[in-house]
């Protein structure tokens, strides 16, 4: 419908022209509604996802500091036990057997008997001795087997079920755990070989694995 521009217009057209524009205004108000009402939706899961992203990030953060802690807490403990010595551990340190040094034969005194002499027992409250490399290891299962016994360095070899050619190597071994205190060494006479001697290991020491 359109009016002259030299006549007023009615009441019917202008009736006409504001349902139409309430109809326009409505859709989009509503439109407006519904991009209102997705945003907060939206906006409601973009803050609950980041109320939990705030726990857990406070709890990450809790567990850190703990482990942090705990792992400080055990290297001050290990600095005071370095400097504290316990009476009823002795740590040795783990010597490469291959370039152990050699130390000289001590000779301990024979029995009256003229054969070595042993060690009845272990002495009680002995320190336990650390033993590290798996020939060491495996040597003093060996001897461990009868604690009360002389073993030469053949002994240890035949019962690791080895040639002859290993003497060498075990003799060296038993040395180094001797000097480490896990086992004694004693000396006697050897009928067989005048002005030679007759060389013994024994256990004498509770010991551990490192």
């Amino acid at each position: 419908m359109s009016q002259h521009d030299d006549r007023p217009p009615s009441a019917d057209w202008v009736a006409q022209e504001m349902e139409q524009m309430l109809r326009e205004c409505d859709a989009l108000l509503e439109s407006h509604d519904e991009q209102l009402r997705r945003l907060r939706n939206a906006i409601a899961e973009i803050e609950a996802e980041r109320e939990l992203a705030c726990g857990n990030r406070d709890r990450a953060r809790h567990v850190l500091d703990a482990l942090l802690s705990a792992a400080l807490a055990g290297q001050q403990l290990r600095a005071e036990r370095a400097h504290l010595p316990n009476p009823h551990l002795r740590v040795v340190p783990d010597t490469d057997e291959a370039s152990a040094v050699h130390t000289p034969p001590q000779a301990t005194p024979a029995g009256p008997d003229g054969g070595a002499s042993g060690t009845a027992a272990l002495p009680e409250g002995n320190p336990v001795v650390l033993i590290g490399g798996e020939r060491s290891v495996t040597i003093m299962k060996v001897i461990s087997t009868d604690g009360h016994r002389h073993w030469s360095v053949r002994d240890v070899t035949e019962a690791l079920g080895e040639p002859a050619e290993a003497v060498r190597r075990n003799r060296s071994v038993l040395e180094n755990l001797r000097v480490r205190g896990a086992v004694t060494k004693t000396e006697s006479p050897d009928s067989e070989r005048p002005g030679k001697k007759k060389v013994f290991y024994q256990l004498a020491a509770p010991w551990q694995a490192a």
